[in-house]
């Protein structure tokens, strides 16, 4: 992923998600739990049904077959090993999630990141802001800001999901603070060998 442009769209692969810093999303842990809860509750469905007396095969065999299909479907699109991050830090880079499906996330470079605040999406989504400066952003880099999700000039913005927001925004300060620490540790260090 390397890239001299300040904002970028990248298609990650399941890997690099294990290995990225999510700071906000739906963890895989989470997934696991509601999948174990699904699991019970389809066997719940499926004892009562197969005991019950006076229902006719039809029902009893349309009931497993839909129940079947819905955990099929939960499994296939949960992705319990990875979950479904909405901003994550990865190489150097803060992203958002643009397309979860196909795990694109819109990346931007920290040193145009001013702050995160929280912030509500009509009418009732918990959602994060990411602040942006966006002096020095090409034409190209705003045409890619008008992609996200919830498109904007100068903010990207994600869900919550189930974690507060006020964490989440430390969480992003945090990391944004340990890049510039860094940064400026690469630049005292010559200075400090002469």
């Amino acid at each position: 992923m390397k890239t001299n442009s300040l904002v970028c769209l990248f298609q990650l692969e399941p890997q690099e998600i294990k290995h990225a810093q999510v700071l906000s999303g739906v963890s895989p842990y989470v997934l696991r739990r509601v999948f174990g809860f699904w699991m019970l509750f389809v066997f719940a469905i499926a004892g009562v049904v197969s005991v019950a007396p006076g229902l006719s095969l039809f029902f009893v065999s349309m009931t497993f077959i839909v129940l079947l299909l819905f955990t099929f479907l939960i499994f296939y699109q949960s992705r319990i090993s990875e979950g479904w991050p909405a901003i994550l830090y990865y190489h150097g880079r803060l992203g958002v999630v643009k397309d979860p499906i196909s795990r694109q996330f819109l990346f931007v470079s920290p040193s145009i990141v001013k702050t995160a605040s929280p912030t509500v999406l009509k009418p009732n989504k918990k959602a994060v802001a990411i602040e942006l400066d966006t002096r020095e952003l090409s034409e190209n880099d705003k045409f890619l800001l008008q992609q996200a999700i919830w498109p904007s000039e100068d903010k990207l913005i994600a869900l919550s999901y189930f974690k507060k927001r006020e964490n989440i925004c430390s969480a992003i300060a945090d990391v944004l603070k340990r890049k510039r620490n860094a940064k400026a540790g690469e630049h005292t260090q010559p200075s400090a060998a002469q």
